[in-house]
């Protein structure tokens, strides 16, 4: 797991005597590095997810901390530090009021305490837990990337309480492609919120990012939690989205590392099934038979199958400006219902009649047979399948 302020509190409390003042709600804030911070005017430069340490001897007086706090604040900085003792005596009590009110913790350190030897072994902390993470999100790429590479994986899930047994879900999110959107920084900022969302939590999970795709894997299957995780999910995509569209699929059923590649595959397209129907959610349950569609190993044959059943009328209406592949397709959809048919087409009943008996004597089916219609369906499916994997 990554490195939180609880776990660099239970450090710096027992070899450095820091004690927490305000902000306790705020003990799950990540932290990615330990900075010194002395000028108001350096606060601008943090990044986010910084823990800032302070002596006060640039901003000593009680109005200037608090302003300093503030400013801290302001930047996403996980806790602030206040060296007291020689420039600081104490915490003001607004400081501690800021910190309480908006859950930002912070923390008291002794005078006498070296901030070197403090920096260097907690940033060695966060360095490890990194390493620790970085070394899940590898395990849990190459399972899904690499399935086959078990005894490079497996170890590494193992220490971690994942086991071939083990429930998991997962979670795609999506983007289209848009000449407006800066992807890498707009998924690195939601990279951000969710794994706060779920290190809050105490979830053993992974975030990584490949192609146009966010993508987590928690140990977690219980519907509630999941679903906490999601709605919090969608509150990031409404705040942080700035315009931008962005889809979320969800994996149903048994997931379990021996099926994440396929679980992987199956979101991806039902991540984009949800950007054609501009459905924000979606779960796999939702796309019924194209589930075994994609499990089918060699796409090529269902590509041909699409072809073999479709491709005559397609040549027709591209010859001569026909649309017997859309008559068709809305007559099915319509469980043929002819004047429904001739609504959304915008033709004559009669006119529809004539162009339904066309298709029967080009693909000689008879549109009443059952097992005729399944088989179009089915093609239409694939199709719709094939254009969204492209």
């Amino acid at each position: 797991m990554a490195a939180t302020l609880e776990k660099i509190y239970e450090v710096a409390l027992h070899h450095y005597h820091m004690k927490l003042v305000a902000g306790r709600e705020g003990l799950s804030n990540l932290v990615d590095w330990v900075h010194v911070v002395e000028e108001m005017d350096y606060v601008h430069f943090l990044k986010g997810r910084e823990l800032i340490v302070t002596t006060g001897i640039k901003e000593p007086d009680d109005a200037q901390l608090l302003e300093f706090t503030r400013r801290v604040y302001a930047t996403g900085a996980s806790g602030l530090v206040f060296n007291v003792g020689r420039y600081i005596r104490s915490v003001p009590k607004e400081v501690q009021e800021f910190g309480e009110n908006n859950d930002f913790p912070v923390f008291v350190l002794p005078w006498e305490v070296h901030l070197v030897d403090f920096n260097r072994e907690l940033c060695n902390l966060i360095y490890r837990s990194e390493q620790e993470q970085d070394d899940l999100e590898s395990a849990i790429r190459k399972a899904v990337f690499s399935p086959e590479k078990k005894e490079e994986y497996l170890p590494v899930l193992a220490r971690e309480g994942i086991h071939g047994d083990t429930g998991l879900t997962m979670v795609q999110c999506y983007v289209p492609a848009s000449g407006k959107t800066d992807i890498t920084s707009f998924y690195y900022r939601f990279l951000r919120q969710c794994q706060q969302i779920l290190t809050k939590r105490n979830l053993t999970h992974v975030v990584f990012h490949h192609d146009r795709y966010l993508t987590l894997v928690m140990a977690e299957y219980r519907k509630e939690i999941v679903n906490q995780v999601l709605d919090a999910m969608k509150r990031c995509v409404h705040n942080s989205a700035e315009g931008t569209e962005m889809y979320l699929a969800v994996s149903e059923g048994e997931t379990l590392i021996g099926n994440l590649r396929e679980k992987y595959q199956t979101l991806s397209y039902l991540c984009r099934w949800a950007a054609d129907k501009k459905q924000t959610l979606c779960r796999e349950s939702e796309i019924g038979v194209a589930k075994l569609l994609l499990a089918v190993p060699d796409r090529r044959k269902l590509w041909e199958y699409e072809t073999q059943t479709l491709g005559e009328l397609e040549r027709i209406d591209q010859e001569t400006g026909s649309e017997y592949l859309k008559i068709l397709k809305i007559y099915l959809e319509e469980n043929g219902n002819i004047q429904e048919v001739a609504a959304k087409c915008f033709l004559h009943r009669n006119t529809v009649a004539y162009h339904l008996k066309k298709i029967s004597e080009i693909t000689g089916k008879n549109l009443g047979e059952t097992r005729n219609r399944t088989q179009w369906e089915l093609a239409y499916l694939i199709r719709n399948l094939r254009k969204l994997l492209e």
